[in-house]
């Protein structure tokens, strides 16, 4: 329950308290007071969202703080697992700013707007001026059902299997169209795998290729260079080799008179074993060099082989070796593919197995749930009357179905929602045909449609704070006071907090504000003031008479609040 609401810089509001009670507690006010600001307050508390705009002029922040008692079992268990230990009470604060820098606390301690969202639904319900326009949208007919019937959380276990079936679908889908693009590419993968291969191309190959034919090209010049070199180092009768030797002798004697030359010596025979080494490579070189035509040519083949293996893939040898390796997975891949399509074809149908049988039990549910909740509806029109209504929730057939096989079985379409539509279907007079309710309701019917449907489905939950705003729209005179009774009933079971512009439902107030707005130095105002009880009798009275309040109209409100109070 909601006892204390506290509002600073929200809006045209400077700063309001607000201690709440018990019952049913109505605000009332002047169009343009206020009012709906309140609510609006409220509505960042249960987790909305945050915008810069409601932050007073001038102001850098807004705060809402709120305190709750009294809390439903399902509260205090999701404040558990976030590690909230909550006692007796439950203090919510919530800080916007024009930086940015939004901020929770819960007790004292921040925590995430992610949480508030979570907890929201389980304090407070909001009801707002127009959601009875849902009722227009037959799509939501289905979720109305589902919360009068307690359904839920099978509903919520209908989405998590339609998803789970969506993802394996499209896994299975996309594994196929790869498969079968995959296949149709096969041969040519193929022939490219065994063209680079036939190819045996080896890393640093063309660049050896390439020196090997330049060799041959110049094998004559390289012979008549090599032997030309043997000749002088070490063949010929003038070679370096025989000269030096002879000379080295002579040194060799000479040293023996002045060994200073022995420097001279080693140094001489260091160069003639050098010389040596040096004729005997060009000799061996000069063996292997040869002119062969016939090798050019292959030579010349290979290289040519290359580049047009080059052209073709328009890369070079080692940019083709890899593409050879990606083409060789690929084709792994497509053995792989057809191995893994049975594993993901049984998860597909184990999917679909699993959602089609949620969806055929929370249908037969539903269908349970749809009788009692027409009988339940139309006693609930009946006092607030609309008696003799006749009210229906029909199960039309699906609709186009489509083409994906897990989503369809025998004309049936399986949707996040299951394999149900619902539609509600209604007739005010007596003896006429039921007609679909989005097209022949008035706005005071859905009013009341609505708030009958509030009724029965809030009914089943545990949410302790109810705020209806302006619930009361569309409607007057004796239907208000049956609405104002049906609000009073609810009160007894919830905590309500109802915007009214009805004296009817305003004089049934158990506790009971009023919203003023007033300009002080050019600036604007607004307050919530709690009413005493001649207080009460005056509002009631303004709400009956107007600007001019006659003495008949202040008797009538004090009969309608002394009533209420017996």
């Amino acid at each position: 329950m909601l006892r204390e609401l506290r509002i600073k810089n929200f809006a045209v509001i400077d700063e309001v308290a607000l201690e709440l009670g018990p019952g049913l507690n109505v605000l009332t006010g002047e169009t343009g007071a206020g009012k709906t600001i309140v609510l609006n307050a409220l509505g960042l508390i249960s987790g909305g969202r945050v915008s810069a705009d409601i932050i007073r002029h001038g102001e850098e922040e807004a705060t809402v703080e709120a305190l709750f008692e009294s809390f439903p079992a399902a509260l205090r268990e999701k404040l558990r697992k976030g590690e909230y230990e909550i006692e007796d009470q439950l203090v919510i604060k919530r800080i916007a700013s024009r930086s940015g820098k939004n901020r929770v606390y819960l007790n004292g301690g921040l925590c995430p707007v992610g949480l508030l969202t979570d907890i929201g639904p389980h304090l407070i319900h909001i009801y707002g001026q127009h959601e009875h326009q849902a009722l227009l949208r037959a799509e939501s007919h289905l979720q109305l059902l589902d919360g009068y019937g307690g359904l839920n959380e099978k509903a919520a276990e209908m989405r998590q299997r339609y998803i789970s079936l969506m993802a394996a679908w499209d896994d299975l889908r996309r594994a196929r169209e790869l498969f079968d693009k995959r296949r149709r590419e096969e041969e040519w993968l193929r022939g490219q795998a065994e063209e680079i291969a036939r190819a045996d191309l080896q890393p640093g190959q063309e660049e050896e290729l390439k020196e090997r034919r330049n060799i041959l090209m110049h094998a004559e010049k390289l012979y008549q260079g090599c032997k030309e070199g043997e000749e002088l180092v070490y063949e010929g009768d003038e070679a370096v080799v025989g000269r030096l030797a002879r000379y080295a002798l002579r040194l060799r004697e000479l040293a023996k008179i002045d060994g200073s030359l022995n420097a001279a010596v080693e140094l001489l025979e260091s160069a003639l074993a050098q010389l040596q080494e040096a004729a005997s490579f060009l000799r061996r070189h000069t063996d292997r060099v040869q002119f062969d035509p016939a090798a050019q040519e292959q030579l010349e083949e290979r290289l040519a082989e290359i580049n047009r293996l080059k052209r073709k893939y328009q890369g070079s040898v080692e940019e083709i070796l890899k593409l050879g390796e990606k083409v060789a997975a690929e084709l792994k891949g497509l053995e792989r593919g057809e191995e893994e399509m049975p594993s993901l074809e049984r998860s597909c149908e184990q999917a679909r197995r699993s959602a089609w049988d949620t969806a055929e039990t929370l249908s037969r549910e539903r269908k349970k749930v749809a009788n009692k909740f027409t009988r339940e509806m139309e006693k609930e029109l009946g006092t607030l009357g609309m008696a003799g209504t006749t009210f229906e929730a029909r199960f039309p057939e699906a609709g186009e179905a489509g083409d994906d096989p897990p989503f369809v079985v025998g004309g049936r379409k399986l949707t996040d929602l299951g394999m149900d539509q619902v539609e509600f279907y209604f007739s005010p007079n007596p003896g006429e045909p039921v007609k679909p309710l989005v097209k022949i309701a008035s706005g005071g019917e859905l009013s009341r449609l609505m708030l009958a449907i509030k009724s029965l489905v809030l009914a089943q939950g545990h949410i302790p704070t109810l705020l209806f705003d302006e619930v009361d729209a569309g409607i007057g005179g004796r239907v208000a006071e049956i609405v104002g009774q049906k609000l009073k009933r609810v009160a007894g079971s919830h905590q309500v907090i109802c915007v009214t512009h009805l004296p009817q439902i305003a004089a049934l107030a158990d506790s009971h504000y009023v919203v003023q707005k007033e300009v002080i130095k050019g600036r604007t105002f607004t307050g919530v003031k709690q009413l005493g009880e001649r207080d009460r009798v005056a509002e009631v009275a303004r709400m009956l008479g107007g600007i001019r309040i006659s003495d008949k109209a202040m008797r009538h409100a004090e009969e309608m609040v002394r009533a209420n109070d017996k």
